[in-house]
């Protein structure tokens, strides 16, 4: 059996690198070189078992390319965050696997503070903080903003999310009344995918404040407004595959390993 990586990030050269240290054959399709994988090009789509690539590609070979090279056996495995829209059998929706989000969510949750952590003057323990939205991201920074003894307030736009937050420890807002919460917040995480925290509202923010979107198109912070107001504000997308290749492609193979087990057919 033969799995050919697309390169796209890190997280797939790291990928590559474990398929082949427990003795599988892989090739490696753009990409940076990759030691003890060997490099392959286009027509070596046509010898593979198993093709695995970032959806949205992040190469010059787009899904529908890859499946005109592919046998008609061959499974091709999608790597999201974006859900392969094609209706063709040989497609595997990675991201379809709940146990793979909650990796991801968890490793982005750590990147996130790091990122905190690079750009504090100050210890993180006892802050006053806010995340925005209680997603599986959400959930899981707050547990470890929680855990580091930070006082947090998970702001939610449903009253399930707002109890679930209590209940891990946190204090809780609604969402649709945020500019009222935001006063004292010295750390605000946003993992919303949809405009909170806008003009009117960041007049309300610590000006001391940093804030950080972790969100998805449309994101959730005007990085603009934020700026405007003399605000340190960035986006962090894509956390896993910078922050931490290793342990992303690991979540990954774990969800590959899985899906061969029986779920999708790889």
């Amino acid at each position: 059996m033969e799995t050919i990586i697309i390169g796209g990030d890190a997280r797939f050269e790291y990928l590559a690198r474990l398929l082949s240290e427990r003795g599988e054959s892989v090739g490696m399709y753009g990409g940076n070189a990759c030691p003890r994988v060997k490099a392959v090009d286009r027509a070596a789509l046509g010898r593979a078992d198993t093709v695995v690539m970032n959806c949205p590609p992040k190469s010059d070979l787009k899904l529908e390319e890859v499946l005109e090279a592919v046998s008609d056996s061959a499974k091709v495995v999608a790597c999201g965050p974006e859900h392969p829209d094609v209706d063709d059998g040989r497609v595997i929706d990675l991201w379809a696997d709940e146990a793979l989000l909650w990796d991801n969510a968890r490793l982005t949750a750590e990147g996130a503070l790091a990122s905190a952590m690079r750009s504090s003057t100050r210890a993180l323990a006892g802050m006053n903080c806010m995340v925005i939205g209680w997603g599986r991201v959400g959930r899981a920074l707050t547990e470890l903003l929680v855990a580091l003894g930070m006082r947090v307030t998970v702001a939610s736009r449903t009253p399930a999310g707002r109890n679930r937050a209590v209940e891990r420890g946190a204090e809780a807002a609604d969402t649709a009344r945020i500019a009222g919460a935001l006063p004292r917040r010295k750390l605000i995480f946003n993992t919303a995918p949809a405009m909170v925290l806008g003009g009117t509202a960041l007049d309300q923010a610590d000006p001391d404040a940093m804030l950080i979107d972790l969100a998805s198109p449309p994101y959730g912070i005007d990085l603009r407004a934020a700026w405007n107001r003399g605000l340190r504000a960035w986006r962090e997308p894509g956390l896993p595959g910078r922050y931490c290749p290793q342990s992303a492609a690991e979540a990954i193979l774990n969800a590959m390993d899985h899906t061969r087990r029986g779920e999708g057919g790889i």
